[in-house]
């Protein structure tokens, strides 16, 4: 049984050992375990040359609230995003790729596939809850993503999210 290289993707030849080719891979992050989990598999994908860069989506802010309660709305998302955000940084660092941090508004699967043909990265990373056959009637995240993206998408298994938590 052979092991394949944690940068190895279905149908992609892993990259030599030593090789300086950048790479650009995104991860969409929502606080959830599954994300965390989606945040560990770029962690242990990226290598010393290459960026990982973490999207929070977020729903816009109605904008029929009005002055000023838009402009809290508007505020409360921003505080939220930067806080799921920035409980990464202390992993990130650890790590010798460069990765950035980033909010955007809009439904999250429009703005993964926007981002990563914006940043012309090489790989989408997400989690999956695995919410059973009802959600995958309705569609998730990682099932859009799969529909419409022009490049890979690498999803998460809930199963994966759980794993990480026992063994912590």
């Amino acid at each position: 049984m052979t092991t394949r290289p944690a940068t190895h993707i279905e149908g992609q030849a892993p990259r030599a050992a030593g090789s300086t080719v950048s790479r650009r891979l995104l991860v969409g992050y929502d606080g959830s375990d599954e994300a965390r989990a989606a945040f560990t598999a770029a962690l242990e994908r990226a290598g010393p040359d290459d960026t990982i860069i973490v999207v929070n989506a977020h729903v816009p802010a109605s904008t029929w609230l009005g002055t000023p309660y838009y402009e809290q709305a508007v505020e409360g998302t921003l505080q939220a995003g930067q806080l799921l955000l920035e409980e990464l940084r202390s992993p990130a660092s650890q790590t010798p790729a460069d990765v950035q941090f980033e909010l955007h508004e809009g439904p999250p699967a429009e703005v993964l596939a926007r981002i990563a043909a914006i940043r012309d990265v090489e790989e989408i990373i997400v989690g999956s809850r695995g919410l059973g056959r009802l959600r995958a009637a309705l569609g998730s995240v990682s099932q859009e993503l799969m529909r419409t993206a022009d490049r890979p998408v690498l999803v998460v298994p809930h199963r994966a999210a759980r794993d990480d938590q026992q063994a912590a």
